[in-house]
């Protein structure tokens, strides 16, 4: 994200939202903050969400049940407001190889990093913008 997105399209009207959360062993909120350090773009907000709140929302918003999203990219239109339950993204895309996880939102490596840039380059041509990750 941080070349894909950051880098890519320095001065974009876009607010990134990343939300650290523990899925994997040794996820802690000293690795989130360690990991938080990289970003240090203003339009960047982090937080750390110990109970997967975020995570379990964001799943329900897009099919995933009672599944906890991780390692996902989320787009939203400029505007879009987070209630108590997130809107319905404009795009998005994950890096989760699980059977439940929607297959045809799946990339990673380049083909994240071109799909990103792809998507952010698609919303702004249509005012949309805004992209929370």
């Amino acid at each position: 994200m941080q070349k894909s997105i950051i880098e890519a399209f320095p001065v974009a009207d876009i607010r990134i939202a990343i939300v650290w959360i523990n899925i994997l062993q040794g996820d802690s909120e000293e690795r989130a903050q360690k990991a938080a350090r990289k970003f240090t773009d203003p339009r960047v907000a982090q937080f750390y969400d110990p109970e997967k709140r975020t995570g379990q929302k964001i799943a329900a918003s897009i099919g995933w049940g009672h599944k906890v999203a991780w390692d996902i990219y989320l787009f939203y239109s400029a505007g879009s407001v987070w209630d108590e339950n997130p809107p319905d993204p404009a795009a998005w895309m994950h890096q989760l190889k699980d059977d439940w996880a929607d297959q045809d939102h799946f990339r990673t490596g380049d083909d994240l990093a071109a799909e990103l840039k792809l998507t952010l380059m698609k919303l702004k041509d249509t005012s949309a913008g805004g992209v929370a990750l």
